[in-house]
């Protein structure tokens, strides 16, 4: 419910907007629980899409290396462990990490520098991807696991970040509201005085 200060009719602190989420975080309704599970399986669509991509393009290199099919499935076996872990080190670590709480503003900054940089290395990264053949999809399995940390958690860091500016500018409202009330009378002298 959005706050009303008792001495201030009509003005409203109106909860900040951050990406993908918009305001809807402020309730949690419906609306809310659409976005966040559409973006969250958006997000893992675009993974495992670029990790079928890489699995393919990994076995291709084995292949075209001309490694014998009894080594490439031990290659296979090593790989899908080193997957493994690094999907499950890419989690607890991304878990564990202290994250640090954004204002609604420096929420919209980083989602705008993201996109920026996600555009650059797109173009940038070709090249590397040969190079990096042998570790893909370890790789892909670390970004898997960083993903689902902050994804499967309660609230989001922008959340946190947009309800404290919230409770912030409702206290400060409040604040302002008592500092234009009128004080009291302190004495029935006082009392007197301020009916006459």
């Amino acid at each position: 419910m959005k706050s009303r200060a008792d001495g201030v009719p009509g003005e409203q602190v109106e909860p900040a907007a951050i990406p993908r989420l918009g305001t809807t975080w402020f309730d949690r309704g419906a609306g809310y629980w659409l976005r966040r599970i559409a973006h969250g399986c958006f997000q893992l669509a675009l993974l495992l899409f670029a990790g079928l991509v890489v699995t393919a393009f990994y076995a291709g290199f084995w292949e075209a290396v001309g490694v014998p099919r009894s080594a490439r499935t031990a290659v296979y076996a090593v790989t899908a462990v080193a997957c493994l872990l690094s999907l499950v080190a890419g989690f607890v670590r991304t878990r564990r990490a202290p994250v640090e709480i954004p204002t609604p503003e420096q929420a919209w900054r980083e989602h705008r520098s993201r996109q920026r940089r996600n555009a650059a290395s797109a173009a940038g990264g070709r090249w590397t991807l040969l190079l990096l053949a042998p570790v893909l999809p370890a790789t892909v399995a670390w970004a898997i696991g960083t993903w689902a940390a902050p994804t499967l958690a309660r609230r989001t860091a922008a959340e946190i970040g947009a309800r404290e500016d919230y409770e912030r500018r409702v206290r400060e409202q409040e604040e302002r509201a008592e500092a234009a009330r009128p004080l009291p009378p302190r004495n029935r002298a006082e009392r007197r005085h301020g009916r006459r």
